[in-house]
């Protein structure tokens, strides 16, 4: 597991379904549980990762 790519993906995923939280059609509310499915999986994995002693996303390990 990449931890940048599953990062990126998250707040691509993130984004999406705030930006389309007001369409209220069919099609988008299905596209939605399955962006929420997505995005519970690449955060557990993220969590599972990191606990286990891997490195933190490159975003998150800059210095401020």
């Amino acid at each position: 597991m990449d931890p940048n790519t599953n990062l990126e993906e998250q707040r691509r995923i993130a984004a999406r379904l705030l930006a389309d939280r007001q369409r209220s059609t069919h099609s988008r509310e299905v596209d939605a549980v399955q962006d929420a499915i997505r995005l519970a999986e690449l955060v557990q994995a993220l969590d599972e990762w990191i606990t286990r002693g891997g490195f933190l996303p490159s975003e998150w390990s800059k210095p401020r």
